[in-house]
């Protein structure tokens, strides 16, 4: 049997993270269960080469090399565009080769497509008036239900919540974009100085001497974690910082209590969809004046174990076991309805 095939357009690496990557893998990993052959192209460098082992690859600057991306687009089945750098025409080139795209609109939500598959898992994009007018032909994949976890993070544990707070999960992505790791130990260690600090360090983070230099007995820096040690972490840590994007959704589904800080302004959304459910504590941006003190004042909040039980409460009605097994089946479903 001849397996049809699902092109993946994205971009990632130590300047725009990882988190485009690691989401589009969730999404073609359960294509693959059903028989579809993946292929990547994407806008990237040698920093992401451990996330796509096992998947078919090329990397390059499709926007300046759109003629040779069209030429790939053409030989397969399906599109699944999650881009930021991506522009409306090029989007509109995409729709005129009649291939079927499924395009992640969180960020912009441009809603230029005339046709296919929309899809913004933002918490609480189901009940906001997004994308209007709704187009005839687009079918839309809105609300938190829909988002894509890692196989992994489906199976998983919840996290335990515990009587006190022993131990504090840093994660800033996979290149610390903002610098932030040190400050954020600076003072933890200051006002927290018994708490384990479980310190996440991706492989595009830049300022790892610092952070070594400022460690302490109580400081475990982990290096290129991977699925299974993010989801360990998650699970050991009282409570989490975290700045957004794909890791609240993770961190929501693990049910580890989080406060969380905006460094680019993609992530405004996702912090504020999961404060607005009550499980996340927003501190705001990280170039703030007082960030150290709303750190300390929201860590100490948390000491109180029914405020972390609440908040893990409110994270599992809005976060769903296998958000990527309901986008293949309406995918699916649009499919062999013709709808789009």
């Amino acid at each position: 049997m001849i397996k049809k095939k699902l092109l993946v357009l994205t971009e990632g690496g130590e300047e725009v993270g990882f988190g485009h990557i690691t989401r589009t893998i969730s999404i073609s990993s359960k294509f693959s269960e059903n028989d579809y052959e993946i292929e990547f192209i994407i806008n990237g460098d040698n920093s992401i080469l451990s996330l796509l082992q096992g998947f078919s690859y090329e990397l390059f600057d499709w926007q300046k090399s759109f003629k040779k991306l069209l030429n790939s687009v053409n030989l397969c089945d399906l599109v699944l565009v999650d881009s930021m750098k991506i522009k409306n025409e090029e989007l509109l080139l995409l729709e005129q080769t009649n291939i079927p795209i499924i395009y992640i609109d969180d960020e912009k939500r441009r809603n230029v497509l005339n046709k296919g598959f929309v899809i913004d898992w933002t918490v609480l994009s189901d009940e906001k008036n997004y994308f209007l007018p709704k187009k005839e032909k687009i079918k839309y994949l809105l609300g938190s239900k829909f988002t894509p976890l890692r196989p992994e993070f489906s199976k998983a544990k919840r996290n335990i919540i515990s009587d006190e707070i022993k131990s504090i999960m840093i994660t800033f992505g996979g290149s610390d974009v903002r610098d932030l790791t040190p400050k954020i130990l600076e003072t933890l260690i200051k006002h927290f100085p018994s708490l384990q600090k479980n310190i996440i360090i991706g492989a595009g983070f830049k300022n790892i001497e610092k952070i070594k230099a400022m460690q302490d007995r109580n400081c475990n820096l982990i290096f290129n974690a991977n699925t299974k040690d993010m989801i360990r972490i998650m699970q050991e840590s009282d409570i989490s910082i975290a700045s957004g994007g794909q890791t609240l959704y993770e961190l929501a589904r693990i049910g580890t209590p989080t406060i969380g800080i905006i460094l680019i302004d993609n992530a405004v959304d996702d912090t504020l969809g999961w404060e607005s459910v009550g499980s996340l504590i927003n501190i705001s941006w990280w170039n703030e004046n007082d960030l150290d003190k709303k750190l300390v004042d929201a860590v100490d909040s948390l000491k109180s174990k029914e405020k972390r039980i609440f908040m893990q409460k409110s994270a599992k009605k809005y976060i769903s076991k296998n958000g990527a097994e309901f986008i293949f089946e309406e995918v699916m479903k649009g499919l062999k309805n013709d709808t789009v």
